[in-house]
C-alpha cells in the first residue's frame, strides 16, 4: 500500500496549500472534505512561506557580500600588522628596542613570531592589541616604528573593524531569518497534515484507490514502497 507523504521542500509545501485552496475556489463550502476554519490560514500560509522565503534569500545574499567586501579588508589590516610585528621584531634584535617591549603588545617578551592570525576574531583580537600597546609605548617615551606607523595599520584595522561588525550583524540576520522560516515551516507543516486528516477521513468510506484518488485532487501526496507494485 502506498503511503502518505507530507511536503518536505517549500515547492511542495505551495503545491499542497494551493491545490487544497483551488477546491475551496471549485466546490460550495458545504461540501468540501476539510472545514471551512482552515481556509483562512491555508490561503494566508502560502503569502508568509514566500515573504519568508524572501527575507532568508535576501538575508542570504547580505551577509555573502559583507563577506565578500570584508575579505581585502582581511587581506590589507593582517598585512599590515604582520609587517609591523615583523618590523618591530627587527628592531628588537638590533638591540634598538629592548624585547621587553613585546609585552606591551601582549605579546611574550622572548617569542619573536608574529602571533597566528587565522581567523577574523583573531584578527580582531590582535589589531587591538597591537594599536594600543603601540600607543602605550610610545607614551612611555619610545621611539614609534616608522614603516609601517601605526597609523597606517589604523587606518586598513578600522575599515576591517567595520566590516567584522556589519558581518556580524548580518550573520545575525540571516540566523534570524533561518530561524523564522523554520517557525513557518513548522506551522505549516501542521496545518497540513490536520487539512489532510480531514480530507482522508473525509472519503474513508470510499474503497482505498477511490479514496487517494479524491484525495490527490486536494494535494494529498501518496509515495508507493520501493519494489511495491503499482496498482
Amino acid at each position: 500500500m502506498p503511503y502518505r507523504r507530507i511536503p518536505t521542500t517549500d515547492a511542495a509545501r505551495i503545491r499542497a496549500l494551493k491545490a487544497a485552496t483551488g477546491q475551496a475556489e471549485q466546490l460550495p463550502v458545504n461540501e468540501l472534505a476539510f472545514h471551512s476554519r482552515y481556509l483562512h490560514p491555508l490561503r494566508n500560509a502560502t503569502s508568509q512561506l514566500e515573504g519568508a522565503r524572501h527575507q532568508q534569500n535576501t538575508a542570504r545574499a547580505h551577509l555573502l557580500e559583507t563577506i565578500a567586501s570584508n575579505q581585502a579588508k582581511l587581506h590589507k589590516t593582517k598585512m599590515y600588522l604582520s609587517h609591523f610585528i615583523q618590523v618591530f621584531n627587527l628592531a628588537v634584535a638590533r638591540e634598538e628596542i629592548p624585547a621587553n617591549a613585546r609585552t606591551f603588545y601582549g605579546l611574550d617578551e622572548d617569542d619573536a613570531h608574529v602571533p597566528p592570525m587565522t581567523s577574523d576574531e583573531l584578527v580582531f583580537e590582535w589589531g587591538k592589541k597591537i594599536i594600543e600597546g603601540e600607543s602605550k609605548r610610545i607614551s612611555s617615551g619610545h621611539v614609534p616604528i616608522m614603516n609601517p606607523t601605526i597609523g597606517k595599520v589604523k587606518v586598513w584595522y578600522d575599515q576591517f573593524k567595520e566590516g567584522y561588525y556589519n558581518q556580524q550583524t548580518a550573520q545575525s540576520s540571516y540566523q534570524r531569518a533561518n530561524q523564522k522560516m523554520a517557525e513557518i515551516r513548522k506551522e505549516i507543516d501542521q496545518l497540513i497534515v490536520a487539512v489532510w486528516n480531514e480530507i482522508e477521513a473525509y472519503f474513508s468510506h470510499l474503497p482505498d484507490k477511490e479514496k487517494r484518488e479524491k484525495a490527490s485532487a486536494y494535494g494529498v501526496v501518496y509515495i508507493w514502497r520501493k519494489n511495491e507494485p503499482v496498482s
